[in-house]
């Protein structure tokens, strides 16, 4: 496989993006890294600062990694884990109420196999309200999480998830429906 780099394809993303993303790096390796855990204000507000929709009734651990913030939506009461990995090279949203746990990844690229250059894909990630992802879940570029559902632990998620469902395996499939018994 031979895979040309032409001009189109060396710079998917304006001048100004590369431009953010060094400031964002300074950011990310000293004052969202270094601060306490309990700061999670100043973290949203360095989000806020990037240019990210956010809440900050949210939060997020110093181990979460954000590639893009400027295209990063983050509802009321988001939970963001340790190690959480959010590569967003298109908009990403994630609705209220919503939890990511520890070291899910959630991947807004790929690239187009079928084409021989290999060319880059950017692709949206939904997540709607009130949805749960466990531990290790991967989500691919393009899918939507319905609301309420749960992606089970080490979930490889490809194809879009229905509300209220729970999805588990990989590639991720339906367990049963979830059911609220108390709220």
């Amino acid at each position: 496989m031979n895979q040309q780099l032409n001009d189109t394809e060396r710079w998917p993303f304006p001048f100004k993006d590369y431009l953010y993303r060094i400031i964002w790096g300074i950011v990310k390796s000293t004052i969202w890294r270094l601060c306490w855990h309990r700061f999670c204000y100043l973290r949203m507000f360095l989000l806020k600062c990037m240019g990210a929709n956010v809440s900050y009734t949210s939060m997020a651990f110093g181990s979460t990694d954000i590639s893009r913030p400027w295209d990063l939506t983050i509802g009321r009461y988001v939970a963001l884990g340790p190690r959480v990995r959010i590569y967003n090279l298109n908009k990403i949203k994630i609705g209220d109420n919503t939890v990511i746990s520890q070291d899910v990844y959630l991947c807004g690229g790929t690239h187009d196999y079928t084409d021989g250059t290999l060319p880059l894909l950017r692709k949206d990630i939904t997540i709607e309200k009130n949805v749960w992802i466990c531990a290790g879940a991967f989500i691919s570029p393009g899918v939507t999480i319905g609301e309420g559902a749960i992606v089970g632990a080490r979930a490889a998620v490809f194809k879009d998830v229905e509300p209220w469902t729970i999805v588990g395996g990989n590639p991720a499939k339906f367990i049963k429906k979830r059911v609220i018994v108390n709220h």
